[in-house]
């Protein structure tokens, strides 16, 4: 039986309910974060470098900009690669706009304190972070849910930075990079997956900063030339996290742990498991801790972020190659706002089967982050 329960009623509401599991904030600057800091990390911030600490970003540039024309004013001198938008911009241009019911937010900058070398500076900045966000934007906005930013490179600092703040209703979640130093399954990664499973967090494993700071290769064939494909392959990093966490049994130890793989896509997922479950039933002596097929932990534990969903020219194509993933129980319904392949929510919902979009819309959601009522025994 599945892990993630779908008995659920949304609150008195009598209008459509939409959960969007994937909107992208951040500080304005780094300094944003100066109040929630203890004094040396305060120095180190301000004083590193030239001009103040700085975080490593990505060698490619997308050819018109990161974020939508739409949001920000491209001659006001912005000097990050993820502009500053404010709440009243989000409320504004998102959350009203699209009458949004909840909405989990993700990190754009502060994903990158997690591929730092220096773990306990990032332990340090994420806590700054997740402080930062608390007071500025989950309290200030009901309608926002926060997912943790937590430093992979430092597990047990992580199941710290889970255990403090992963009991308030504001945070119904772990975020973790693409971009890592060793695949997620890794027993070294256990202390954060015990502490996620002990409070019922789920944890979304987001592509970010893939070869970058201390990550992995983007593949094995090296490093793109161009933003274009990067994008295009940015999703491996995922891919190779999902696999080493079925191949290590984390479901199996683990059994409360719930993983939301977000702006992946879709398809690629597909050939991986058909492949995965082929090479288990050969090499199943080899990892013991996958007891089923793998696939099989992947209808109860697993969710699929909708964005970047895959376009072919017939539409009628990608509904028949995503269908072994079981979309109408296993999709999530993510825009990526504010970040330049947004997706409209009726946009993306008008591309799936009728039957699938009330789940797409804000059921799969509602289950997996447990957000809105409880779950009916």
């Amino acid at each position: 039986m599945s892990s993630i329960v779908h008995d659920t009623v949304a609150m008195d509401r009598l209008e459509p309910v939409l959960i969007d599991c994937d909107i992208h904030i951040g500080y304005e600057t780094l300094a944003d974060l100066l109040p929630y800091l203890d004094p040396p990390t305060h120095e180190l911030v301000v004083n590193s470098g030239t001009n103040g600490l700085a975080m490593p970003s990505y060698p490619w540039n997308h050819p018109t900009g990161w974020i939508r024309h739409d949001l920000y004013d491209r001659n006001a001198g912005n000097d990050s690669n993820f502009v500053f938008l404010t709440l009243d911009t989000l409320r504004a241009r998102h959350l009203d706009a699209y009458d949004v019911t909840l909405g989990i937010v993700e990190p754009d900058e502060a994903a990158a304190f997690s591929i730092i070398p220096n773990a306990q500076l990032g332990a340090r900045l994420c806590s700054a972070y997740n402080d930062w966000l608390l007071e500025q934007w989950l309290q200030a906005e009901p309608r926002l849910r926060g997912m943790l930013v937590v430093p992979a490179q430092y597990p047990e600092a992580a199941a710290r930075e889970i255990r403090r703040l992963g009991r308030r209703d504001e945070f119904v979640g772990v975020f973790l990079p693409g971009g890592s130093r060793i695949p997620y399954g890794n027993p070294v990664y256990d202390p954060l997956w015990e502490a996620a499973n002990e409070l019922g967090l789920p944890v979304a494993i987001h592509t970010h900063f893939e070869s970058i700071g201390i990550a992995g290769a983007l593949t094995a064939a090296g490093m793109p030339d161009y933003y274009a494909e990067y994008h295009t392959l940015c999703g491996s990093g995922m891919y190779g996290h999902l696999i080493s966490l079925l191949c290590h049994g984390i479901f199996e130890r683990f059994p409360d742990t719930r993983v939301a793989m977000v702006e992946g896509g879709l398809v690629p997922f597909v050939g991986f498991l058909w492949r995965l479950d082929t090479n288990w039933k050969a090499c199943r002596s080899e990892i013991p801790f996958c007891k089923r097929r793998p696939s099989e932990y992947v209808w109860d534990h697993v969710r699929f972020a909708t964005q970047p969903l895959e376009s072919p020219d017939d539409p009628e194509q990608l509904i028949k190659a995503i269908e072994f993933l079981r979309p109408a129980d296993t999709l999530m319904y993510a825009s990526d706002f504010p970040h330049w392949d947004f997706d409209e929510p009726e946009q993306t919902l008008r591309q799936l089967p009728a039957e699938w979009r009330d789940n797409v819309r804000w059921r799969n959601a509602d289950a997996f982050f447990r957000l809105l009522t409880p779950v009916h025994a």
